[in-house]
């Protein structure tokens, strides 16, 4: 399915059961078989994802440091799903989700502070890092901030600019202090919230000001950490309309769903993995599909796109290898 995922460019039912030419027989058989995988008992993020990942995130906690974004988004019909991702050269790589049955909308603070439990439970006894967790409007709630300070995670989340906040004893909307941004990029108020550092904030590119809640203690610190935020939403563009068609999926079941997101997700880092390598080529391997000249503006997802739709050799070579040294790709 992963393979067949990659392939088409797709995670339809139809797509996952399709084969090469040759199995064009067996292609009904094979959406049966992809239709139990994800609707049975046995199929779950433990078994099939996990061990993927757990290497992944061993590899990147060697530098000291894991970011990690959590973000949701409208998947398959009718179901949202919530993300926490890991930050790995300027990329986001999925790493744990749960679904729910909602055309769109947010999550309540629990569901927030329960995914990153379980991550927690997944990897904190594995090997001891910093960790940063990163999140937009949505996930400024006391639930989620409260949690990281128990584990000693830092945290930088968007907040509303109306939110009231202590000013040394005066409570008063964040967006008082926006007269002062004429003469500076940020301000930071300490322990304004619930123990949270506030910081106003307008950055460059920014149409607005922006306001955050961290425990960061320097506040530039927790704008440039911020700014990766916006990776996630890079990875969930992947996933659907420039990558793997998610949100055409006909799944309506947020079990199923979660189940196809693990196809997705191995399909994703596969591909992604096979784009960062094919970039390191010489030129002569990669002229017959791609144009030499745009391959420093195109992602990692398409360019192995584009290597497996020409059936390229080399891209099918970088597949086998990565199966057999998931490991060291990541040492780096």
């Amino acid at each position: 399915m992963v393979v067949c995922c990659a392939q088409t460019r797709s995670s339809s039912l139809s797509s996952l059961g399709s084969g090469s030419a040759m199995d064009i027989r067996q292609s009904e058989s094979r959406i049966k078989q992809a239709k139990r995988w994800l609707s049975s008992k046995w199929t779950d993020w433990d078994s099939f994802f996990a061990p993927y990942i757990h290497t992944l995130l061993l590899q990147l906690a060697k530098s000291g440091e894991l970011v990690l974004v959590i973000d949701g988004s409208q998947t398959a019909q009718g179901c949202c799903t919530l993300m926490l991702s890991v930050i790995w050269k300027k990329y986001a790589i999925p790493v744990v989700w749960l679904t729910k049955e909602a055309p769109k909308g947010h999550f309540a603070d629990e569901l927030h502070t329960d995914l990153v439990s379980q991550f927690h439970q997944f990897f904190h006894s594995q090997q001891p890092c910093r960790i940063v967790l990163l999140g937009d409007g949505e996930f400024d709630g006391s639930l989620l901030r409260n949690f990281c300070q128990r584990q000693n995670w830092e945290y930088v989340l968007r907040t509303s600019v109306d939110r009231q906040i202590d000013f040394n004893g005066e409570v008063g909307r964040i967006d008082a202090l926006l007269p002062l941004l004429q003469s500076q990029e940020s301000i930071f108020i300490e322990h304004a919230c619930l123990g949270s550092h506030a910081v106003l904030w307008k950055g460059k590119n920014f149409q607005d000001p922006i306001a955050i809640l961290t425990n960061m203690e320097l506040g530039p610190m927790a704008c440039q950490y911020y700014r990766r935020r916006f990776k996630i939403e890079t990875m969930f563009k992947q996933f659907k309309s420039a990558g793997f068609q998610l949100q055409k999926s006909r799944l309506g079941q947020p079990v199923r769903v979660q189940n196809l997101i693990i196809v997705v997700a191995i399909a994703f880092i596969f591909t992604f993995c096979i784009g960062l390598l094919l970039k390191e080529q010489n030129h002569k391997a990669i002229a017959p599909f791609l144009r030499v000249d745009s391959i420093n503006k195109m992602s990692p997802i398409t360019i192995a796109q584009k290597a497996i739709a020409h059936h390229s050799d080399i891209a099918y070579y970088i597949f086998s290898m990565l199966s057999k040294n998931f490991e060291n790709f990541f040492s780096t």
